[in-house]
This record gives structure tokens, sequence and C-alpha cells, in this order.
């Protein structure tokens, strides 16, 4: 159909119903989807592309997971050994952070995930229909880092708003408390196990950033998130076959509620060896950084710097 919605118009959830639950009847093919791990840019890449006025672009939908952790069957995830603690624990916190909302939230939250995520899997993957996948990746601790301020109630027992921690006690919090390996698995346990595409078994160049990988009807790009913007848009660009794309940010920490203590946080901490080891001598980091990058890495996050070894 020749049909674009006007989606910059509109409520974005209301598009997000339209999406999942009118426009596969009416036709619409082709759907783009961004799915990644979270905090990684990519309400960025999904609202720039929900404003984008190409019709190649009037499908576009996005996740975490189509299906929750806590509700699945860990032995579908094929992970190699040494990971698979990081599985079981990311399964018990989920279910733990689940089990703590309150009624309402989580049938809010089942709602979610019944009529929108779970039906783009029904609808969109199932079939085995073309689909064409942007997916993103983050430095691992900088990742949980901000994850940890995203999910800062599921840890600390209240709403940010109303705590009284100091930021030495959150960063405590973050160091014993936090699970530190959703970023290391979630290439496995999600995008593999749901899509059937490893991206492990190809060739990426931490350089140059990007990786676009067709494997049956998936048409995958991978994009590490420490690209600047321009180049970010260009290879969204080139993947999608689209004349111009401009990409806006949003959804960015520092225009949130916990700014400062987020800012204050990453200058204070100091993250032991033990946890850089686990977080930068894995597969995962050692796929997408350079060793130089993970060098740096290692030394911005220990507060030593490179000529102090």
């Amino acid at each position: 159909m020749a049909m674009h919605l006007k989606k910059r118009w509109i409520d974005r959830r209301v598009y997000e119903y339209f999406a999942v639950n009118v426009a596969p009847y009416i036709g619409w093919r082709d759907p783009i989807l961004v799915y990644q791990m979270g905090k990684v840019g990519s309400s960025s890449i999904r609202n720039s592309l929900f404003r984008c006025r190409d019709p190649r672009t009037k499908l576009v939908l996005m996740s975490h997971e189509f299906f929750p952790i806590r509700d699945r069957d860990l032995t579908r995830i094929k992970i190699e050994p040494e990971y698979w603690d990081y599985v079981v624990e990311e399964f018990e916190q989920d279910k733990r952070a689940f089990e703590s909302f309150p009624d309402q939230k989580r049938r809010e939250w089942r709602r979610r995930e019944k009529f929108y995520s779970e039906r783009i899997y029904r609808v969109y993957v199932k079939p085995g229909h073309r689909l064409r996948v942007i997916t993103l990746v983050r430095e691992p601790i900088a990742n949980n880092v901000s994850m940890f301020f995203e999910l800062f109630d599921c840890y600390a027992g209240h709403p940010f708003g109303e705590s009284t921690l100091s930021v030495d006690e959150m960063i405590n919090l973050f160091l014993e408390k936090y699970v530190h390996g959703r970023p290391l698995i979630w290439l496995d346990a999600e995008l593999k196990t749901t899509l059937g595409v490893d991206v492990f078994q190809h060739e990426f160049s931490p350089e140059k950033g990007f990786l676009q990988i067709t494997e049956g009807n998936v048409e995958l790009l991978v994009l590490k998130c420490e690209l600047d913007d321009a180049a970010k848009a260009s290879a969204i660009a080139s993947f999608l076959g689209l004349d111009q794309f401009e990409l806006v940010r949003s959804n960015v920490s520092s225009n949130r509620t916990h700014a400062n203590a987020y800012a204050e946080f990453k200058q204070t901490i100091r993250v032991p060896d033990a946890l850089l080891d686990q977080m930068y001598e894995s597969k995962y980091a050692k796929f997408f950084y350079s060793d130089s990058e993970r060098a740096k890495l290692r030394a911005r996050w220990s507060g030593r710097n490179l000529r102090d070894g």
C-alpha cells in the first residue's frame, strides 16, 4: 500500500498498537526492528526513523526482548559454559524485579509484553518474512552504569527521586548487587536465540564500527554505540537504502532527573580489577573493541591513566 502513516503527528503508543495489530493485516511488510540490549542510544535511532518521511521507514518497531527472560526456557539459550552463570543471574534478577513491582505496575508490564513485544515476534519474526534489524553494542561498564540508573528502584528498593543514598553508597550498591553480565550475553541469549544470527561468527572491524549481515530473511546492521552520530546516520541510510537520514538524539541521561548524580557517579567510581577482567576479557569486548580501546576503558574505569600502568 502507498499509504504512509504520519508518525510525527500521533502518540507513539497509538502508532505501536497500529504497527503490531493492524498494519500486518492490511499488507504492511518489511518492518525495521531496532532490537538491542538497552541503554545503547536506540531511542534516538527509533525516534529519528519514526520521524523520517521516507516511505521505506513507515514500519518502525523497537524491543529489548520478545519474551521476558523470567518466562523463558533457559535450555534454548546456547552459550559458552563460562557465561552460563550470567544467564542464570539475569533470569533470577528479572524474576525478583517483576515480583517486587506493585500489582498495577505488573499488570502494565504484562500488557506491554503481551500486546507489543510478543506481537512483534508473532506477526513479523515467526512467519519468516523479510526483517530489517538494527542492533547496537556498547562497552559493557558504561552500559551497566547507565542501566543501573534506569533500574535504580529494582536494586535500591525505592525510586531514585526518593533516595537518600550518597553517590558512594550508590557505587557500592552497583558493585555488590548489580547483575553485570547482561551486555556480555545479550547477543547470544536474545538475538541468536530468536533470530538465528550468530554475530560472533562474522568478522567485525572495531575501527570501522559497524557490520552488515544477511542470513536467510534477516538483514542485520550492528552498530557500535561509540560511533559519532554522522557515522551512525550514514551506516543506517546505506543499510536501509535511504537517500537522506538525520540522527537526532533523545532520551540521553544528561537530560534526566538523575543527571547530576549520574555524572558524579561516573567520575567517582573505581571499578575493581576483577570486574574489569570479567568485562574486558570477555569474547564480547574482544570482538567489538580493539586492544587499545579496551586498555583505555580499563584505565578510565579503574581511575588509572595509561601512563601510570
